[in-house]
């Protein structure tokens, strides 16, 4: 029987029944510091745009951890992750959500006012593109320099740097248009140095580009030579502080698109080689990002990628995915299936329920919060790692090479 044969017979039982997944030992309620220190909250919203009901219920939990946040004294700085339009994206042709309807869906309509009152309170907000926002073509209509216009945030380029204070503001360090790279506004603010900087990159130029020939293929070019010259001016400039990757497809997941999954499209070998080449030379701590709808947290990527690419990765990189706010795959179909996702990742934290995940960062470390919503109370799982970590031994434990993820890797009777 063939893989979409099976996926026939499958997908009547299932769309049936939820088909929750879930790992992770760390669920509870959210570690909250009890004294404030230097820290920003990175709020990371995926896949916005799809068609589902969770919205609402993902809205007024994310309202209240922003109030929570400013309450503390916690800057915190929105993340839209691609896929913010739905639908499909925005423009006219065809199903596409012309821009002057984007926000007229119930799930959608209440992220984007908690997120508008967010900004209007002094936050900031930063989006990057997705798979669904290149279909109709016209990506372009989701740029904006600040989160003042039509879209809820700020999105100055397919392809650009921001760095981000401990006072939570941002500011753009490179933005790229025409192929070409330019540095942003001098840095005016009164604060030394700051915490991170973000390098949004769009992912779904490489891998899901538009039919040759159109005048969207060539946009799409464009933005990979701009995606290539932003890593080449980030990686000519050392900081001290560190960088982490912002992109709509993650390097790894543990989801239906991870590599071995029914939809595989998110592993390392991939992405565009720039892209490869700059996170094998320890450009990045970490990656954001969504395209699977679920919420994950893993403090490391190399076993994944040794699995998925065959590729040894010479720096630690962790990732974080958050595409779950509108349609988690735990509202049942193949997507939420055991046999559908990936056969390469094993996250410390993921559920596929709905939820929305952030990355505290601090001068010293990270701390990923994945949040999500279970018989209808919400809970959250932490995990903690070094800001700063040294380059793997010569020599590293390889995860087990054999196509079950999940199976004992000891032989039978030893």
């Amino acid at each position: 029987m063939t893989r979409l044969a099976l996926v026939a017979l499958l997908s009547a039982p299932l769309s049936l029944s939820a088909c929750a997944i879930e790992r992770g030992k760390a669920w509870g309620p959210p570690v909250v510091p009890d004294k404030a220190v230097p820290e920003v909250s990175l709020v990371l919203l995926g896949d916005v745009g799809a068609r589902g009901r969770s919205g609402a219920v993902v809205a007024a939990e994310l309202e209240r951890v922003l109030a929570e946040h400013r309450r503390r004294g916690r800057p915190a700085v929105v993340l839209w992750l691609g896929d913010n339009i739905g639908p499909v994206g925005p423009g006219d042709l065809g199903r596409c959500t012309a821009p002057a309807r984007a926000w007229q869906a119930r799930g959608p309509a209440a992220l984007a006012q908690v997120v508008r009152a967010h900004v209007d309170a002094g936050g900031a907000a930063l989006a990057a593109l997705g798979e669904q926002d290149w279909r109709c073509g016209q990506p372009e209509l989701e740029l904006q320099a600040d989160a003042g216009g039509p879209m809820p945030w700020a999105m100055p380029a397919h392809n650009y740097s921001a760095a981000v204070y401990p006072d939570g503001h941002v500011r753009v360090t490179m933005s790229c248009t025409a192929g070409v790279c330019v540095p942003g506004p001098k840095d005016m603010s009164s604060e030394t140095a700051p915490l991170v900087e973000l390098v949004v990159v769009d992912s779904a130029a490489w891998l899901v580009p538009p039919p040759v020939g159109t005048p969207a293929a060539a946009r799409a070019d464009h933005s990979l030579a701009e995606q290539a010259a932003l890593l080449a001016a980030v990686a000519a400039r050392p900081a001290a502080h560190p960088r982490v990757l912002v992109s709509h497809h993650p390097l790894e997941s543990a989801g239906p698109h991870g590599v071995g999954g029914l939809f595989s499209d998110s592993g390392y070998y991939l992405h565009a080689p720039p892209l490869r080449e700059a996170v094998d030379a320890g450009l990045f701590a970490g990656a954001l990002s969504a395209h699977d709808r679920m919420v994950l947290a893993t403090a490391d990527i190399g076993p994944a990628t040794k699995r998925s690419s065959r590729f040894w990765l010479k720096h630690p990189v962790f990732q974080v995915i958050s595409g779950s706010a509108s349609a988690p795959d735990s509202r049942g179909g193949v997507r939420g299936a055991w046999y559908f996702q990936s056969t390469t990742l094993k996250a410390e934290l993921q559920s596929n329920r709905p939820g929305f995940a952030e990355l505290v960062v601090r001068e010293d470390s990270f701390s990923a919060v994945v949040r999500r919503r279970k018989a209808g109370r919400w809970g959250a799982g932490t995990l903690t790692f070094p800001a700063r970590r040294p380059p793997h031994p010569v020599e590293t434990t390889s995860p087990v090479m054999d196509p079950c993820l999940y199976c004992d890797p000891v032989p039978p009777r030893q």
